[in-house]
């Protein structure tokens, strides 16, 4: 009995100066996440193509585009990125700063859109409503869980010099696959954006012969997405993309999209959109 008991004092201490020194390890790994940035470098593509679509804010019609894919990352953790119209996540360009990396998370501090410039016309003297685009600086983290990946994207602060107090937030999750030399991918999203901002685009402040006063609150639209990448040279690629957008109530129930409902032949309560475009990788 006695030699069993003589060990413990023994194992103790052993223990007590074991695990400060597991922990130190693992405190300095969660640190180094601060300093091991991306890889630095880039590419760039250019390309043209065509595509099909529109919805509730733009006449549905077949339009030739002009296709900006790349990105550069710095040494010292600075980006920018244009995904171009093949994208999986948020299509939309973004600067920032990479934040913090661990081995299946990025996160970075951006800047970017939450709201493109929307133009009202008719309504107010035969002259034109502009209503500007909308930036935001906020937290993105994209990540993997099993083979699927996450972007989300926290915006609180998100306004214009029109308005303020607006709010953003998006949530995407992504399925990707490969079979010979094409590339699949499908994706949904779900981006919100609060009363302040959607009142600033659609909500009407006046009341004229065409459209009533009206207030628009928050929402969110969902995406989904499906689309191709194949080489077909040394350095061309072909992109293809599907796109379904199902707006928020909000958006679907506003004066100014009632109206060109009824007054438009060419316009959708679900968006949609069919691209393809051949780009030259530089």
């Amino acid at each position: 009995m006695y030699s069993k008991r003589k060990w413990m004092p023994i194992c103790l201490a052993a223990s007590i100066f074991h695990f400060p020194a597991a922990y130190a390890e693992e405190e300095a790994s969660f640190w180094e996440g601060f300093s091991n940035k991306r890889e630095a470098g880039g590419f760039l593509s250019l390309g043209l193509g065509a595509s099909y679509g529109g919805g509730l804010l733009t006449n549905i019609a077949t339009r030739p585009i002009l296709n900006i894919n790349g990105n550069y990352y710095f040494e010292n953790g600075l980006f920018v990125e244009v995904p171009g119209s093949d994208s999986k996540f948020e299509p939309q360009w973004a600067m920032g700063y990479n934040l913090y990396n661990s081995s299946e998370w990025e996160f970075d501090v951006i800047f970017s859109a939450a709201h493109a410039h929307i133009s009202y016309y008719g309504y107010v003297s035969n002259a034109y409503d502009e209503r500007d685009l909308t930036g935001y600086v906020g937290l993105r983290v994209t990540g993997a869980i099993g083979s699927y990946q996450i972007q989300t994207i926290l915006a609180p602060k998100a306004d214009n010099s029109e308005y303020d107090g607006g709010a953003y937030a998006s949530f995407w999750i992504a399925k990707s696959w490969q079979h010979k030399n094409w590339h699949f991918y499908s994706s949904v999203g779900f981006q919100y954006r609060n009363s302040a901002m959607l009142n600033y685009y659609y909500g009407v402040p006046y009341k004229s012969a065409r459209v009533d006063p009206y207030q628009a609150s928050g929402g969110v639209n969902i995406k989904l997405k499906l689309g191709f990448t194949t080489p077909v040279g040394k350095r061309w690629v072909v992109d293809g993309a599907i796109g379904l957008t199902d707006y928020a109530t909000s958006i679907d129930d506003s004066p100014y999209s009632l109206d060109a409902l009824n007054t438009l032949s060419n316009r959708s309560r679900l968006g949609r959109h069919i691209s393809v475009t051949m780009s030259y990788v530089f």
